[in-house]
């Protein structure tokens, strides 16, 4: 039977331990950011829809 950890290739636990590390690291920056755009974007649509609201209303009574 093989081992399972053979001193010779101990390194690569680690270093692919930190490569996934980094990409998750990453992933969660790009989710954040695309939270953030997506959030400024629901502001400014609910912004443009109450003013549309209150012009309809204000040449409805007028």
């Amino acid at each position: 039977m093989r081992p399972f950890f053979n001193r010779g290739s101990l390194w690569a636990y680690p270093v692919f331990a930190g490569v996934g590390a980094s990409f998750g690291y990453w992933l969660q920056g790009v989710h954040e950011r695309q939270t953030a755009v997506l959030e400024e974007r629901k502001r400014i649509i609910l912004e443009k829809r109450a003013r549309k609201a209150a012009r309809d209303v204000e040449a409805g009574t007028v």
